[in-house]
């Protein structure tokens, strides 16, 4: 077995190098948040193994025994990895999205419908980001001074007109790369510790996914550490504003 690579000690020192003038209590404070960090880093580790195993084919019940846990336990925490197994069925698929995500992936649906597409595509996605302009991920695009009309001409596409109608459920099923690009969205959720599914983590999950779309994105000047960076400063933002009564 490979050396644990890190050690309390490593840890002890990080915390006490957090700040060059410190005391206990200020010490343990800085490892309360230090802790909080790696709380949520093993539970990304976690859920990355669980959504491998299951990707494998294993079952719940073998991937709770091989975590020591019941079937029922792993399954509430890790089911929503499971929300998108069929995209186009009439299930619950989505539940763990936010209204304006859920909005997002419909007008998506609607844009690929508006140019007869056969597919939803991952392209569709990025682009239906720009009809929630006060979500996260717009909000994310042009504070990157990504323009309506960049992202629009980056892809090809533009937007349907406001009276298109919505297509019937599985009439423009998802491509590949677009269900790709959502389970890399579910993803990036659990790398940032959320329990919800935001537009800015379709974004991310569309720049992860290293697919055409993603490679669109990236030229544009997206990197996944500079976009995860605006989500978080984005995030703590928009609490700032909700404590201050600020309007959003």
């Amino acid at each position: 077995m490979a050396e644990f690579p890190i050690s309390l000690d490593n840890l002890i020192t990080y915390v006490r190098s957090m700040h060059a003038t410190s005391g206990p209590l200020e010490n343990l404070t800085d490892a309360v948040q230090v802790a909080a960090s790696i709380d949520e880093q093993s539970d990304a580790l976690i859920g990355y193994f669980v959504d491998q195993a299951r990707r494998a084919g294993a079952p719940w019940s073998e991937i709770g025994a091989s975590m020591g846990v019941s079937k029922q336990a792993v399954q509430k925490r890790f089911v929503a990895r499971d929300d998108l197994a069929d995209f186009d069925s009439d299930a619950k698929p989505f539940s763990r999205f936010t209204e304006r995500a859920r909005h997002v992936v419909q007008f998506a649906r609607v844009t690929a419908a508006a140019v007869a597409a056969e597919h939803t595509t991952a392209d569709h996605l990025a682009v239906a980001l720009l009809s929630e302009p006060q979500a996260v991920a717009a909000r994310v695009l042009y504070g990157a001074n990504i323009t309506d009309a960049q992202l629009l001409a980056a892809f090809g596409l533009s937007l349907p007109p406001d009276d298109a109608a919505a297509p019937e459920r599985g009439k423009v099923p998802f491509s590949d790369d677009a269900k790709s690009s959502l389970r890399e969205a579910l993803k990036a959720a659990l790398r940032l510790g959320h329990n919800y599914i935001g537009t800015e983590h379709i974004l991310l999950g569309i720049l992860r996914d290293e697919r055409e779309a993603g490679t669109k994105l990236a030229g544009l000047g997206l990197t996944i550490p500079g976009l995860e960076t605006a989500v978080k400063r984005e995030l703590d933002e928009l609490v700032r504003r909700q404590k201050t009564d600020e309007p959003l």
